[in-house]
């Protein structure tokens, strides 16, 4: 969607040719959007696991337990058990950040209306993808990160892609540290440093992107012998085994 509008404002490029793209109800492409996501989880996995019969659908609380797991009280034996729990947004260490209203990629999606401005942390790929949607559809943008664009990236690409960032409106700003951040009247203020000197940002929103914490807890992984990495994800071999026998590991869990 975010796209289109882009492609209508741009155009002009074209001799002899004018559009104006224009997102007039955020509220009514939500529900497209959720409805999608409905239908394709509804069609590409419900309703396909009946149809394997040797594949039984529970839902529930999850532990590793000794010969298998434990779901809620039930305890569910195994020879080969795979953890692929996924992972949650995680939250830098800012003075204030538990304090504020912030986004994630998830509850992003979920807002009643879009803000007129929005500070998006972190310049990785999905920072990337969403300050470029929301600054499509008419959000006043800003993202902010510490090293540089997509740092996975060649230098190259990251310079290109800040440049092509600052001709669609979106102001891109390295920092050297986040200071502090703090709700105020119009939204969210966060303060950051730069070659010694503080800058305190302004923004309606804050959409946090600084990465992903592995979804680990409650699986009881200690006690079972299964270690976890720095990052805090589940360690794993080049064949996704954990360190305990019979049990493996798949996906952002692992904080690959």
């Amino acid at each position: 969607a975010a796209e289109a509008v882009h492609h209508a404002d741009t155009a002009s490029r074209f001799a002899g040719i004018s559009a104006q793209g224009r997102l007039d109800d955020w509220a009514a492409l939500r529900a497209q959007k959720d409805e999608l996501v409905t239908s394709l989880r509804q069609a590409k996995y419900l309703d396909l696991l009946p149809a394997y019969n040797s594949v039984a659908y529970l839902e529930g609380r999850a532990s590793i337990g000794n010969g298998g797991v434990v779901v809620d009280d039930r305890h569910i034996k195994a020879d080969r058990v795979i953890i692929a729990t996924g992972s949650h947004e995680f939250l830098p260490p800012i003075p204030g950040i538990q304090d504020i209203d912030w986004l994630s990629s998830t509850t992003a999606f979920e807002m009643d209306a879009l803000p007129r401005s929005m500070i998006v942390l972190g310049g990785g790929y999905i920072g990337c993808e969403l300050a470029q949607m929301f600054g499509r559809l008419g959000v006043k943008v800003t993202i902010i990160f510490r090293s540089r664009l997509v740092p996975e990236a060649e230098p190259e690409i990251s310079a290109a892609l800040a440049g092509y960032f600052t001709d669609e409106g979106i102001i891109v700003q390295q920092v050297d540290a986040y200071e502090q951040v703090k709700t105020v009247s119009g939204g969210v203020a966060l303060s950051v440093q730069t070659e010694g000197e503080i800058q305190t940002l302004e923004a309606e929103k804050l959409l946090l992107t600084a990465g992903r914490s592995p979804n680990t807890e409650g699986l009881a992984l200690a006690e079972a012998g299964i270690d976890c990495n720095k990052r805090g994800g589940i360690k794993v071999d080049g064949q996704m085994r954990t360190t305990k026998d019979g049990v493996y590991a798949a996906g952002d869990v692992t904080g690959r």
